[in-house]
């Protein structure tokens, strides 16, 4: 098989923690370990160096601060500092990640601009919002400029369709099933308590003020549950305030941002794992829940869908009532959170790395190959 140069690009990466900066370095190691070369290029952040390795895969980092008054773009000079890297390391292949992300958009127009091959992978969704037609619009205008689109799930690539015509393939993100595993004790008092956890950035994209909203019902019949919620955001101090007001707070733990092997070691102590966002492009949170046997409630009609199999390996709600009563059932039904569980975790190996580094490279070699008969035409 032929060996590539090729470059992973996004400003969401390490470190900081999220579905897109997990799947770019675990798809990074495993083509590194079949024989590629391998950057990633992505934002530079104080005190982190310019070029580092990790997990033998090799850093750079485009110097450019944030933009006074927001955190999305850097400063232009950055861009152009782009342009010049691409230009000077010719790689045979650009791999964008995010299409909100600026660096990821700049690299699919230096690329165009390059003559190099490109595909964006798309870990998102436009949702229903007034911006929609806007974002829309805007998706349009950026994919145009890559050779293809990877699409990690199936509610993903429907949405990747209304912006392009270009090739899509759907390749999921995937579970490191050796990734390391930090328990941590919580703070509280969890005997004879059912631990429900949720794993998000804590934005209201995510729905995690339902959990938050819905506790009071159900504490109303179970009094037990401890709910824990993993992740860091703009609503975290609101959520925490509302608890408090509510006088709730001895049933919830917010851990704030952690390590990815510390929200593993959290997974392993829950009972149930509860994501209500309504637009979950895939959930590489659902995949690391199963890997540590938690049942899982989740909302119908987003990637979560290509995971779950509502009332075969865990439920699915199509509303917030909905998502409420299947929790209800899960508390009150430990054989059926058992059952979910292990029929779960039956339907991981689909989301080995190995596998997704392979649909991958076959994407990257016939967009590489169709790009180079184009330009012999």
């Amino acid at each position: 098989m032929e060996k590539h140069k090729i470059a992973l690009i996004s400003d969401w990466y390490f470190p900081k923690v999220g579905g897109i900066e997990y799947s770019m370095h675990s798809l990074a190691k495993k083509l590194i370990q079949k024989g590629h070369e391998v950057h990633i290029i992505t934002r530079s952040y104080p005190d982190i160096p310019q070029y580092s390795i990790r997990d033998k895969v090799k850093i750079i980092r485009i110097k450019g601060s944030p933009i006074p008054g927001q955190q999305r773009f850097i400063m232009p000079t950055a861009y152009k500092e782009l342009y010049n890297f691409l230009k000077s390391e010719k790689y045979d292949i650009i791999n964008s990640h995010g299409l909100d992300s600026p660096l990821s958009m700049a690299a699919l127009i230096v690329s165009r601009k390059l003559g190099f091959p490109s595909v964006v992978t798309n870990h998102s969704l436009v949702g229903d919002t007034p911006l929609s037609p806007f974002l829309y619009q805007a998706g349009k205008l950026l994919i145009r400029n890559a050779d293809a689109v990877i699409a990690v799930s199936s509610a993903v690539e429907k949405d990747s369709k209304i912006m392009t015509e270009k090739p899509i393939y759907r390749i999921s993100n995937g579970i490191d099933s050796e990734g390391k595993t930090i328990k941590v004790p919580f703070p509280v008092d969890t005997e004879g308590k059912t631990i429900i956890i949720t794993v998000a950035r804590m934005i209201k994209k995510k729905g995690v003020q339902n959990i938050v909203h819905l506790a009071p019902l159900l504490l109303g019949k179970h009094e037990d549950l401890l709910f824990v919620m993993i992740g860091d955001g703009p609503l975290k101090k609101r959520l925490e305030k509302e608890v408090e007001e509510s006088g709730l707070s001895r049933n919830f733990y917010f851990t704030g941002e952690v390590p990815r092997e510390k929200v593993l070691g959290y997974l392993e102590q829950a009972d149930i794992f509860a994501l209500p966002s309504i637009h979950e492009a895939f959930g590489v949170s659902i995949l690391e829940a199963i890997s540590k046997k938690v049942p899982v409630v989740a909302m119908n009609n987003s990637g979560v869908s290509d995971i779950i199999r509502n009332g075969v390996n865990g439920y699915l709600a199509d509303n917030l009532t909905e998502f409420s009563s299947l929790l209800q059932d899960l508390i009150e039904k430990p054989s059926l959170r058992i059952s979910f569980a292990m029929e779960a975790a039956r339907g991981l190996s689909k989301y080995d790395w190995n596998r997704i580094c392979e649909q991958t490279i076959r994407v990257y070699t016939n967009v590489i190959y169709k790009k180079c008969q184009n330009n012999n035409n």
